[in-house]
């Protein structure tokens, strides 16, 4: 992203900022979501000056650089400049000493101030550019809030992806996106929205383009959502195998992480919205650490277990006394 836009009307409610110098430089890119203050660099230490960071001047370095002499500010300004430093963020309304007012114009690097604490400054600025950095895609499903569960819905067009979530929102779940599905990555969790344009809209074959808000109300709706659980609905293929048991964990990869996954056949007959229901609520349990295939696996085989060792020690006894296991008496 552009300096440019840390000026616009999405950022300036949170990070109220005000160019002082360096207006040709707007276009400079931030390129990473972690903020600096130059600490060391403004004694000549600048091995761990990053390009593309932003830097920020608080208190502690407008008072260092206010001890130095004019002519050595200004060539610690040219040093940092030169550093491929994005802008500077002076913090706390502090007036800049004029050497880093020239130096800033001269090396086309934005100087930015703002009324903020430094730690404010350094908390919202990380967040705005979390945010604005963060890998994305754009996917093909629907995103619902099941339970409070994030379910992406996936499949081939016409699969009933789209029926099927009418059918949730109107059993009281709530819808994110349909059809396509924005997702952003943040640390190691995904947030899925709708795009502006369409958000909250539902495209249904035969009854055409509804607005899920207005017919069902703000309830029904929300706007972003982390994407926890994968659902794909796939037709019933009569020769292809799928899983009847749920021992196996399958996984669904979007932007490196991944995410549980369910392969739910669609067919004749299968009521797809309880299914859905079910899933997430399945899926809600093994959080919990409750997963009910391995424990009827495991009762299962404690059953045989003891079955086997009841009829190991029948034929003990039986060998003790002579005759064949399960002889009775004459």
């Amino acid at each position: 992203m552009a300096v440019r836009e840390l000026l616009t009307d999405e950022a300036a409610d949170e990070l109220d900022l005000t160019l002082l110098s360096g207006a040709e430089g707007l276009d400079n890119v931030v390129n990473r979501p972690r903020i600096q203050k130059p600490g060391l660099a403004l004694a000549g230490f600048l091995e761990y000056i990053h390009p593309g960071r932003i830097q920020i001047l608080g208190k502690s370095e407008i008072s260092f650089l206010l001890e130095r002499p004019s002519a050595e500010r200004g060539r610690i300004m040219s040093q940092l400049c030169r550093q491929g430093v994005s802008c500077f963020v002076l913090t706390t309304g502090l007036v800049p000493p004029p050497e880093v007012l020239e130096e800033t114009e001269r090396n086309r690097v934005p100087l930015l101030r703002t009324p903020l604490t430094s730690s404010t400054v350094i908390d919202r600025i990380t967040r705005y550019l979390e945010d604005r950095l963060a890998p994305r895609a754009a996917i093909h499903g629907v995103l619902l809030d099941v339970y409070g569960l994030g379910v992406l819905l996936i499949g081939d067009s016409g699969v009933g992806k789209s029926e099927s979530a009418l059918d949730l929102v109107v059993r009281g779940h709530r819808l994110v996106s349909d059809d396509v599905v924005e997702i952003r990555r943040r640390g190691e969790i995904l947030i899925g929205m709708g795009p502006e344009l369409t958000r909250y809209h539902m495209e249904l074959r035969g009854v055409g383009i509804i607005n899920v808000k207005d017919l069902f109300g703000v309830a029904s709706v929300r706007l972003s959502k982390f994407v926890e659980l994968v659902i794909h609905l796939d037709v019933w293929r009569p020769g292809k195998k799928y899983d009847r048991l749920g021992l196996d964990e399958q996984g669904y990869e979007i932007l490196g992480v991944r995410l549980p996954y369910v392969e739910m056949p669609v067919g004749p007959g299968r009521n797809l919205s309880v299914l859905i229901e079910v899933a997430a609520r399945n899926h809600l349990l093994k959080l919990k650490g409750y997963h009910p295939a391995r424990q009827l696996a495991r009762r299962l085989g404690e059953r045989l277990q003891a079955d086997a060792q009841g009829a190991e020690s029948e034929e003990e006894r039986g060998l003790q006394s002579g005759r064949e296991p399960g002889d009775g008496e004459a």
